[in-house]
């Protein structure tokens, strides 16, 4: 009787859609980094939400309330660990994702539109990342929206939406807090939706390589079911990270000082920028504009890494210069001032 409550349910809510086939290499690790990324994210919105009951969004006022949440509120602390700790699990497994899909060549033919999705979803991230950097309006949020306000100020009309001249009398602090909040999480949630829609529309990429998409078929319900241990685990390890660890957190800044560095999803940047001041408009420009091109250059039918080597050359390249310039921005000095 029970088993035929369950299917009468499965049947009302759609549930037996899910039971379409999908390639058995799906459950691996390397093929959920995507899940374990939107696993964080969703930690990330959960978490959030409650941050924000005790947040207040003033220049006088908003690295204090953060103390109090940190000080003051039970289990504040811990709270505060889980949102920050998710968003450094999410940038790694959101880079493995990044970095496995282009080992795969899954952004090839019909795959395009969902790499230039995936792009866009990575904005989407570096954006919440900096301005949940800000609003804890500490010297480092103080320092890193000084930067941000000089690449505005070099946009000229462009870049006026995002200083403080737009809306006098509004506290640029109170406006990146909404675009945190709201702008930035429901933009990304809708893009979210658009790349698990192309992601069910052209199927999961076959596995490159010899045996090429001839392995067992899987349930896509065994799927979820890998998915949700996946997230579970990636559930543990945030709260293991807050309760070992606790996310910076500085006094409210000293304007005009500039005496530390970025977090380091961003000093990279910072290393660059010591080279040439113009590297925080010219850097990210370049780095988006190859991203998007990747699928127009690539365009040949060759998926397996062994016989790519060009692209497999690329790819090392970039990520030793990124861990170069993290290694370098970590013990080098800022030779100017914004």
């Amino acid at each position: 009787m029970a088993n035929g409550m369950i299917e009468t349910l499965k049947r009302r809510l759609g549930l037996q859609l899910l039971e379409y086939e999908i390639p058995g290499h799906a459950n691996s690790i390397k093929y959920s980094l995507g899940g374990m990324t939107a696993s964080s994210f969703g930690i990330l919105l959960l978490s959030g939400i409650l941050l924000a009951q005790f947040y207040v969004p003033d220049p006088e006022r908003a690295n204090t309330s953060v103390h109090y949440l940190m000080d003051q509120v039970y289990l504040g602390w811990f709270l505060r660990g889980v949102h920050f700790w998710a968003g450094e699990v999410l940038t790694v497994t959101m880079v493995l994702h990044l970095i496995r899909v282009f080992c795969t060549a899954s952004y090839k033919n019909p795959r395009e539109v969902n790499w230039l999705l995936g792009v866009a979803l990575l904005l989407m991230m570096v954006n919440l990342l900096f301005t949940g950097t800000v609003i804890k309006w500490d010297q480092e949020a103080y320092e890193a929206l000084a930067h941000f306000l000089w690449v505005a100020g070099q946009l000229g009309f462009v870049g006026l939406p995002l200083t403080e001249k737009f809306a006098q009398g509004v506290p640029l602090l109170s406006r990146i807090y909404m675009a945190h909040i709201s702008l930035l999480p429901i933009v990304t949630l809708l893009l979210l939706g658009l790349h698990l829609f192309y992601v069910k529309y052209h199927q999961l990429s076959p596995q490159p390589g010899p045996s090429g998409g001839t392995g067992k078929r899987i349930k896509f319900t065994q799927h979820m079911a890998y998915l949700q241990r996946a997230g579970a685990g990636i559930f543990f390890l945030i709260c293991l990270l807050a309760l070992l660890i606790s996310p910076p957190l500085g006094d409210k800044p000293v304007l005009g000082m500039e005496i530390t560095k970025p977090p380091w999803q961003f000093v990279w940047i910072y290393a660059l920028e010591n080279l040439w001041v113009p590297s925080l408009i010219a850097a990210p420009l370049v780095i988006l504009m190859g991203l998007v091109s990747v699928p127009f250059v690539d365009r040949g039918p060759e998926t397996y890494w062994k016989r790519r080597p060009l692209a497999m050359l690329v790819l090392l390249g970039t990520i030793l210069i990124f861990a170069g310039l993290i290694l370098w921005g970590e013990v080098t000095t800022m030779t100017h001032s914004m």
